[in-house]
């Protein structure tokens, strides 16, 4: 096939964020379904997309001292086995309970315990775990006993071949991945696999179907730092979307991130895109933009709809909502079309989320640009009404007071948008476990780079922004009613405006988040809680937490604040 044709069959048949990834085998890691009959199969075609669903954990004892297992529990609260530390299990639909998620055992893990009892618990066995028991997939790699041969630098799976070990790791960046496969109605989560050795780059990439889980039966499981002695670059693998790029030398990938995505992930074929635009948007004649009615100047700018975002750019989608024809930019005025055959309004579930497009026009671009698509509602605002503009935040900051961490106007949402990683599971919740015994003193919210931390509430810097951890800083801030906030692991930007005695309004940006030099993470805001009922440093180095006695669990605050703010 040319490349011309390869290039063109692409765009017109990808999702956002997808790749057609059956071009892989023609040069680089082969892509293989798990079947639990027939083993690897090599799929005729397949669309990879975005996903932030993903319905593998692993599992952890959690509660006072060491305990090599956890309890599977029924319903009442009965335990029924005992599953070992570290085995895979997915979350399955019934009755819920609180604290509780209801799981099937996947894989358990092969290590030796000290409880060998019999009533371990099996394969397929299904049952009830704490919620804080369960860890997200990506904090782990698999080794996995697997029939195959090596093609060149890859791994490719085969059905009846000498056995290798080998490993997965999910395919996680800032969302998971799936397979999409022609002849098949089912998801496959993809992962990375990786030859057994000091290996850097994936060897193979694998989907596997939450239906199909025998790949799993026997598996050896290692937390992140320990894979990395036979996969060199864990936690710094290049994003799936652009391992993937690579390979065809083609257009640019997004990924999904509620709508917003980078802009430097922006679609590039303008023939392509303009094509589209004038086959699947063409003027109709019952439809026209709205016009505002005859204000005074000052008012029709306060009213003026525009993008609002809290990142760089926003996906404007064709009608069929499959495909995305531009990017907008926050700000951006945008003119909403009505009709009453409801063509300019539509639906489509991402993430799990359901949200609303509205057919829009950018009337203030250029004759030539692309000006019309279906964007979400959620992103659409009023001028004053958005926070990320000046005059949002004017209005937010406008007569804010509170009184402490209780008041209902307490407060606002420490980064622009959702994080893309639950801040309430694995190693990023307060008090999960840290090396030397101690406990983690913070929750961490999983953003992007360089993106701007907000102030939660008005307050005043107590101290400078300071060196933190791994090449990373700090700032600590009092906010009104006497709580102070340490927001931790920044990068130096901007340093010098954010000195002691500066004042911030509420939403002020303090700092901008920065990634540790560990490779451990994504990059994070650290976010520390303190009643400040105590003086002196945050910092102790004794106690569970090494840090003062007035520490708090930041979590159903930050929990309330982003179903206030999102």
């Amino acid at each position: 096939m040319m490349f011309s044709s390869l290039k063109k069959s692409l765009f017109t048949s990808l999702l956002i964020g997808s790749l057609a990834p059956t071009v892989m085998a023609q040069g680089g890691p082969y892509l293989f379904l798990w079947d639990n009959q027939q083993g690897f199969i090599n799929p005729k075609s397949c669309v990879i997309e975005a996903t932030d669903r993903n319905p593998f954990r692993v599992s952890q004892y959690f509660g006072k001292g060491i305990k090599p297992t956890e309890s599977l529990r029924n319903l009442n609260g009965v335990q029924q086995s005992h599953l070992v530390n570290f085995s895979v299990v997915k979350k399955i639909a019934g009755p819920e309970k609180r604290k509780y998620e209801r799981v099937q055992v996947a894989g358990v893990n092969n290590m030796p315990t000290t409880d060998e009892s019999r009533w371990q618990s099996k394969r397929g066995d299904s049952g009830y775990l704490f919620t804080e028991s369960l860890r997200p997939m990506e904090d782990f790699a698999f080794k996995v006993n697997l029939e195959a041969e090596k093609v060149g630098n890859w791994l490719k799976p085969k059905t009846a071949s000498d056995r290798v070990n080998a490993y997965v790791r999910i395919a996680s960046d800032s969302s998971y991945y799936k397979a999409n496969c022609e002849g098949s109605d089912r998801d496959y989560f993809v992962f990375r696999g990786y030859g057994d050795g000091d290996t850097t780059d994936p060897m193979f990439y694998l989907g596997v179907s939450e239906m199909e889980t025998g790949l799993f039966e026997a598996i050896v499981t290692y937390p992140k730092m320990e894979a990395k002695s036979f996969i060199a670059e864990i936690g710094e693998e290049e994003p799936l979307s652009v391992s993937l790029q690579s390979k065809i030398d083609a257009t640019e990938v997004t990924t999904i991130e509620d709508e917003v995505v980078s802009e430097e992930n922006a679609i590039e074929d303008k023939s392509i895109q303009k094509k589209q635009l004038e086959e699947t948007l063409a003027p109709e004649k019952s439809i026209r933009p709205v016009e505002s009615p005859l204000v005074s100047e000052e008012k029709a700018e306060s009213l003026q709809q525009v993008v609002c975002i809290g990142s760089r750019s926003l996906n404007v989608r064709n009608v069929e909502l499959d495909q995305v024809l531009f990017k907008a930019h926050l700000g951006e005025h945008i003119k909403i079309f009505q009709s009453w055959d409801g063509e300019s309004v539509k639906e489509k579930i991402i993430g799990g989320v359901t949200y609303q497009f509205k057919k829009v026009e950018f009337s203030d671009r250029e004759e030539d640009d692309e000006k019309v698509g279906y964007v979400a509602d959620s992103f659409i605002k009023n001028r004053t009404d958005c926070p990320f503009l000046e005059e949002g935040r004017l209005k937010l900051n406008e007569g804010t007071q509170i009184t402490g961490l209780d008041d209902g106007k307490c407060c606002y949402f420490p980064t622009v948008a959702k994080p893309t990683h639950r801040f309430t599971s694995g190693m990023r919740r307060f008090s999960a476990g840290r090396s030397g015994g101690r406990l983690h003193a913070a929750c961490d919210l999983y953003r992007y780079k360089n993106e701007p931390a907000k102030a939660v509430a008005a307050g005043r810097v107590v101290r400078d922004m300071y060196y933190f951890y791994q090449g990373t800083y700090a700032i600590e801030v009092k906010h009104q009613g006497g709580f102070i906030v340490r927001y931790g692991e920044l990068t130096s930007k901007g340093a010098s405006t954010r000195t002691r005695g500066v004042r911030l309004n509420m939403s002020d940006r303090v700092g901008y988040i920065g990634k540790v030099n560990s490779g451990c993470c994504n990059p994070m805001l650290h976010f520390e809680l303190y009643d400040g009922s105590k003086n002196g440093a945050l910092s102790t180095g004794t106690g569970r937490y090494q840090r003062r006695s007035d520490l708090l669990n930041p979590t159903d605050y930050l929990l309330k604040w982003e179903s206030m703010a999102f």
